[in-house]
């Protein structure tokens, strides 16, 4: 670590020298501009250049098609690029509807040009006003919508209500890439101006939805069991779902709850509430016959992925509970 002694010209003008090597290394000469952001703790970051010429990134994609073609585009995308060239020496068109279909799903990026062997794709959303908090929330909306209406629809077999919840899945995927794209930005920048989220906290976030994205996928998979078996659960396993149910969703709303609020208390009776609720789902299966052997492939499947949520409700309220124990930055006093 170099050290530099600030100095004063004029009367409000401080003056600190910049390390020579540094200087050389990214071309600055008398009359360059330096950008400068100032993180939440503090510091500041300095950078030689604020153009958008290092956040290009070009991908010959060759005969590439399908999942491996959508993963280096939501690669680019959750890495920070503002700009995607995409070429091959002649494009199919497979290609460029999986490209058209991922652009779809992502939230900022555009297709802005196209031609036989490229595809330019342009993040139109300022990453200044991104809001890593506000997608949270809203994933945990769109999330706790998703368990409440598959295991409905499961109690009541209403396969159009268990079609609509795996059609909600991406919606939860968009934000969930928006989040991860969100804390890439605050390492790379410092901070973002509008949250002045400490990467800490933004960490914690990140790591909050993929919880929540997971918690999608069981819901969606519970709605395609759904659709799979079309049965009817008898009526006392319909009363003990509509007693967990309204507690499972409690848990999420709340898991997230403490994270936002930083309220170790609360997230500690959110781990404690799931081991009871998961207590009742064992006593619920114990004590249950089924007539029916597709009934009870149903019920196993679905307490399953109850059981998987309930991980991930006490994940997050550890998170909670580790990101109140982190002390505050000194100007924050």
């Amino acid at each position: 670590m170099e050290t530099r002694k600030v100095q004063r010209t004029g009367k409000s003008t401080f003056i600190v020298s910049l390390p020579k090597v540094w200087a050389v290394k990214n071309q600055i000469h008398p009359g360059s501009l330096i950008y400068i952001n100032q993180s939440d703790n503090g510091a500041l970051v300095l950078s030689p250049d604020r153009s958008e010429r290092e956040l290009v990134a070009r991908l010959e994609i060759g005969e590439k098609v399908g999942d491996p073609l959508i993963r280096d585009i939501i690669g680019c995308y959750v890495s920070g690029y503002r700009t995607m060239e995409v070429t091959s020496s002649h494009m199919t068109a497979d290609q460029k509807r999986d490209i058209h279909q991922i652009v779809q799903k992502l939230i900022g990026p555009e297709i802005l040009e196209e031609t036989v062997n490229k595809v330019l794709i342009q993040d139109l959303i300022d990453p200044e006003e991104l809001q890593s908090e506000r997608a949270l929330r809203r994933i945990k909306t769109v999330v706790r919508s998703m368990i409440q209406d598959a295991l409905t629809a499961m109690v009541t077999n209403d396969r159009e209500m268990a079609a609509d919840v795996i059609q909600r899945d991406d919606d939860v995927d968009r934000l969930y890439l928006l989040v991860s794209r969100q804390f890439t930005e605050i390492l790379r920048s410092g901070s973002v101006k509008q949250e002045s989220l400490d990467p800490i906290t933004a960490f914690n976030y990140t790591r909050a939805a993929t919880n929540l994205e997971r918690m999608a996928d069981h819901a969606s998979r519970i709605a395609a069991m759904i659709l799979k078996c079309d049965c009817t659960l008898p009526a006392e396993i319909v009363e003990e779902m509509g007693q967990i149910s309204p507690k499972l969703l409690d848990q999420v709303e709340d898991s997230i709850s403490s994270l936002v609020l930083l309220n170790s208390e609360k997230a500690n009776e959110v781990i404690e509430s799931s081991r009871q609720l998961r207590r009742q789902i064992n006593q619920m299966i114990a004590s249950t016959n089924f007539s029916e052997e597709h009934e009870g492939a149903l019920l196993r499947m679905v307490i399953s992925s109850i059981e998987r949520m309930l991980d991930y409700i006490k994940n997050i309220g550890e998170l909670a509970i580790n990101l109140s124990q982190i002390p505050p930055h000194p100007e924050a006093k």
